[in-house]
């Protein structure tokens, strides 16, 4: 079987490496990928943006289908099964990212630091790899969450509970997969009704997927609460967006919550080792992985007080505020949905708190600050 030809989306970190083991690559625009560009392709690598199903894929011989992200809404699972192909997503790759994403819009937004650190809490919609990562870094920072999840039992994490609960909280976070089918369809599946219902003030995050909430919904909400807070990364339609509703959110970002160069790099890997996996399983051999060692960056700090040093600490790595600028910016030009894309497709670099060494400026972090600053880390 080797060597391979393979498709990797151009957006893909590191595919070069990863995998030129495997034999050819060649790269392809996700958002605009056709039938007729797969050839003699046998793998096809792609990000959230590429709908793979049965119209891209009938007559090709792709064998293998590989997506460096989370979610599975743009893989027909039920067509890639039917036809024998091979189908695996990247689960938890960029989960880390997307909670670095929240503590960044939470710094962001006033006092919510304080107000969350001093008895407030979070709810969270989905509660999954991202969900669960987004509830255990805010416990590290002394902030309680409460996850709403109909998936799962309520009785298999003491962090579950009800909807009700969840709207009862100071900050709302949603992070449900998106999908149509099932029990439990997440498609519109909170209501302007249901959000009306939030306290005073409240912060609404939407980092999962667009379609969970709908426009006209959002619209409607604030028009009942102006007072409700939105901050908006998932958006009905992408890349298309609607404005009203842009300019209608405290931060508005375009769907890059999970865009952290290390996010990215282990949705690579996921992919690659999943790739490996079956090239042996095949009867093609075992291949060894190439390692790549992304530099750690130095991050001097000299705030004093708890809340103040974490601010500056997530400012100085990842300041959600510069993406809702430029996305602001890119709303006002001729092509906002060609901008979208570009937006994603040029990200800056941007590192997980996790992967970067803080330090004293001018004197040195106490310990207390330093452990304060590995509960902002998290575990790694």
């Amino acid at each position: 079987m080797l060597p391979l030809k393979i498709l990797v989306d151009e957006n893909v970190p590191y595919a070069d490496a990863m995998f030129a083991p495997f034999g050819e690559i060649r790269r392809f625009a996700g958002r605009t990928l056709a039938a007729a560009e797969l050839g003699d392709a046998q793998a096809l690598i792609v990000r959230s943006v590429t709908r793979v199903d049965r119209d891209l894929l009938a007559g090709s011989q792709i064998e293998f289908v590989g997506s460096c992200t989370i979610g599975a809404d743009h893989l027909d699972m039920d067509y890639l099964a039917r036809s024998g192909i091979a189908a695996y997503t990247s689960p938890g790759c960029n989960a880390n990212s997307v909670a670095d994403y929240v503590i960044s819009v939470i710094c962001a937004c006033g006092d919510r630091l304080e107000v969350l650190r001093h008895g407030g809490r979070v709810g969270l919609v989905g509660f999954g790899n991202v969900g669960r990562t987004v509830a255990e870094r805010l416990a590290r920072l002394s902030i309680d969450s409460v996850a709403y999840d109909p998936l799962l039992a309520q009785d298999s994490d003491p962090r579950l509970s009800t909807l009700d609960e969840v709207l009862r909280c100071e900050v709302m976070s949603v992070h449900a997969p998106l999908t149509t089918g099932g029990n439990y369809p997440s498609y519109h599946m909170l209501s302007a009704k249901q959000l009306s219902g939030l306290p005073d003030g409240a912060l609404l995050i939407s980092a999962g997927r667009g379609g969970v909430i709908a426009t006209h919904d959002l619209l409607a909400l604030k028009k009942q609460r102006p007072d409700i807070h939105l901050a908006m990364d998932v958006w009905e339609g992408e890349p298309s967006v609607d404005k009203r509703l842009a300019d209608l959110c405290l931060i508005a970002t375009p769907h890059i919550a999970g865009y952290s160069l290390d996010g990215k790099v282990a949705g690579t890997r996921m992919i690659a080792e999943r790739l490996a996996d079956y090239v042996a399983d095949i009867g093609s051999g075992e291949l060894a992985l190439p390692e790549v060692a992304l530099p750690r960056p130095s991050i001097g700090l000299k705030a004093e007080g708890d809340n103040a040093l974490l601010r500056e600490a997530v400012a100085a790595v990842y300041d959600v505020c510069a993406d809702d600028k430029r996305f602001r910016e890119s709303l006002l030009t001729e092509n906002p949905a060609k901008q979208f894309d570009a937006l994603r497709k040029h990200y800056p670099e941007r590192r997980e708190f996790a992967y970067c060494d803080y330090r004293g400026v001018g004197k040195a972090l106490s310990a207390a600050q330093l452990n304060l600053l590995a509960a902002l880390q998290g575990s790694k």
